[in-house]
């Protein structure tokens, strides 16, 4: 062999002794590579726990929204009837004394009684949307539905007894639109 094909074949051997030194030096050991991998896979699992986190979180949320808004809804809805019942009530009033009133003469019995029968038919459809009419007459008192106005003696009936009914109260499910107005009974003391 001569000088120069010695020479590159020394560094031809002294390249590849480097490159396996340089490659001996980029493999990192075992422990290390299992370490990083270790590492990797607990931050994935971190990172999938806090998204499940936020999803749940989420998830809440708008089941939080959906349920107000239902109940916003039928809040709303029982606003509009409260309003739209109290406007009537009145109106209602004013039928039921000119009933009572055509019910005392004889002239017309027809007409009253179709009357009636228009007023029942008003009346029923007003329940249907949750109106409860308070009829408390011969009851028990309760301040919370009834509004005193008077007071009669009736021998046959005990105190704080409702004796009349002298306007009608309702309710709307649960809120009361108007009280009714009662007479209640109170004897006087005998000595």
């Amino acid at each position: 062999m001569s000088d120069t094909e010695e020479k590159t074949n020394l560094n031809e051997n002294e390249n590849l002794n480097e490159n396996k030194v340089v490659e001996d030096t980029n493999k990192p050991p075992k422990d290390s590579e299992e370490n990083d991998l270790t590492t990797k896979l607990q931050n994935a699992y971190e990172k999938n726990e806090s998204i499940q986190n936020k999803y749940l979180r989420a998830l809440a949320d708008i089941e939080n929204i959906r349920k107000r808004s239902i109940r916003e809804r039928e809040e709303s809805v029982t606003r509009t009837r409260v309003q739209l019942f109290s406007d009537l009530l009145p109106i209602l009033d004013a039928f039921n004394l000119g009933l009572k009133e055509a019910e005392k003469t004889d002239n017309g019995k027809e007409v009253v009684q179709g009357f009636v029968m228009a007023m029942n038919q008003f009346e029923g459809a007003m329940k249907e949307y949750g109106l409860n009419i308070i009829e408390p007459s011969g009851e028990s008192f309760d301040p919370s539905l009834h509004e005193a106005i008077g007071y009669e003696e009736s021998k046959g009936d005990e105190d704080g007894i409702v004796l009349k009914t002298i306007r009608t109260g309702y309710k709307l499910k649960n809120n009361l639109l108007r009280p009714a107005s009662v007479i209640l009974v109170k004897n006087g003391v005998s000595e």
